[in-house]
């Protein structure tokens, strides 16, 4: 008895082990392969007949062992866009850790090997779980612009992701992807169909990322991600055949350059019309913006968000009085297992020195404060709800006068680039770099 008893101790205690082993290391093993062939199945001819990809599949040949892949960053589909060119390869992607919360949602992201990561904080665990995935052989999908851009356009990196690249030391692939903007705006519910192209280049070997600096490597990759030069930001790569191209641009271009308005812009169908003084635009199927009356207007989708961008950068000053929007709040903490939300109520003010949040939190007296040092960008949806990453917890807040979330977006960017002491966000710099050869 004794003998059988001990057995069964035995096996009991290897099952417990390999259960427990099997569920602290879910997180970044490598994408199920099942599930990998049905996603690309399903994907590719999609993306064939609604947006004609030229996926760069016949130009590149990715290289053996561990790499890791770098791209830029417009839409929601970029990660199946990117996974395309490279496919049997199975590639684990680095994703905003807002999207684990949701359990079901979460076993998928698991099951196709996703990391998450908490934007524009430093996140330990998610860099050990790449490093992780790199030692074992498998390749990595970074966007280092940490969010989709607004208009189109390179939205900059983290400063830190050179020092990332460096450490990593594996030979990095660059994939830019031209037209999905177009196609997929932020600002839009449903997609456009149009044309888009996936360029596909080594970037760095792995001795030009020992070699190169970090500021070096952040200069190439901003060099790379941007696009090329002289190129409109999120311009179409082909005219569109459908209708209602503006449908939801008042989602992110909420002023009138004409009436210094706010709020009063509305699109229906392909035009873009101003309430207060009437002025129409129309959104062609090259993305070109054509008054029809004022020609002195933005020809752009970008050109038009960079005035609406210089416009509120006027309210921000040394001396300004604290900009003060009446929020609902929901927290949700990164560290929990569960869906629990605490919301609330209260006001969320913009000063020099940072956001600070006054109000009630599950009917507590609560005042939360984010330095404007750690808030480089404020990530935001359609429906209005705009997020700031901190102390551990996803703040989503939703101003309650009906303000869009671009507005606040725009205004934190603004702030932290003006107010910062150092910049967590870097453009690129001007100068030639010693791998510009590459990057042609």
């Amino acid at each position: 008895m004794k003998i059988r008893n001990r057995k069964r101790d035995e096996t009991s205690q290897k099952e417990t082990r390999k259960s427990s082993k099997k569920k602290k290391h879910p997180i970044g093993r490598p994408p199920n392969g099942l599930l990998y062939f049905f996603a690309f199945v399903l994907a590719y001819p999609m993306a064939k007949l609604l947006f004609r990809l030229d996926d760069g599949r016949k130009d590149f040949a990715p290289p053996k062992g561990p790499f890791l892949i770098v791209a830029n960053h417009s839409t929601m589909l970029d990660f199946l866009l990117v996974m395309l060119p490279f496919y049997p390869r199975r590639i684990n992607a680095i994703i905003t850790n807002r999207y684990f919360f949701s359990h079901r949602l979460k076993r998928i992201l698991t099951t196709m090997g996703c990391i998450p990561k908490s934007q524009f904080e430093p996140d330990v665990l998610s860099i050990k779980r790449v490093i992780s995935v790199i030692r074992r052989g498998g390749s990595i999908l970074l966007f280092p612009e940490g969010r989709c851009s607004t208009d189109g356009a390179f939205a900059g990196i983290h400063t830190s992701t050179g020092k990332l690249v460096k450490h990593l030391g594996v030979p990095v692939i660059s994939c830019y992807i031209e037209g999905a903007y177009s196609c997929v705006p932020h600002w839009r519910k449903s997609l456009k169909t149009g044309r888009i192209r996936v360029s596909v280049n080594e970037l760095f070997t792995a001795d030009d990322t020992s070699k190169l600096s970090v500021e070096e490597i952040n200069d190439a990759l901003c060099l790379r991600l941007s696009g090329k030069s002289g190129k409109r930001p999120g311009a179409p790569t082909g005219p569109f055949r459908e209708k209602r191209l503006a449908q939801g641009l008042e989602q992110i271009l909420f002023w009138c350059p004409c009436c210094n308005k706010e709020y009063t812009m509305l699109s229906s169908g392909n035009r873009f019309v101003c309430t207060a003084c009437r002025v129409i635009v129309n959104l062609d199927k090259n993305g070109n913006l054509n008054a029809l009356h004022d020609s002195a207007l933005p020809k752009s989708i970008h050109d038009w968000y960079m005035a609406q961008a210089e416009y509120l950068s006027a309210r921000l000053s040394e001396t300004m009085k604290p900009l003060s929007k009446t929020v609902t709040i929901e927290v949700t903490s990164t560290s929990s297992k569960n869906d629990a939300v605490k919301s609330g109520s209260g006001n969320l003010t913009l000063s020099p020195v940072g956001w600070a949040f006054t109000g009630e939190i599950e009917g507590a007296n609560t005042h939360l404060a984010f330095p404007i040092d750690t808030v480089p960008a404020i990530p935001f949806e359609y429906n209005g709800d705009f997020l700031i990453y901190a102390h551990g917890n996803i703040y989503r807040f939703n101003a309650s006068e009906g303000v869009p979330g671009t507005e606040i977006a725009m205004l934190g960017e603004l702030a932290h680039k003006k107010f910062a002491i150092k910049p967590l966000i870097t453009m690129g710099a001007t100068r030639q770099l010693p791998t510009v050869d590459k990057l042609q």
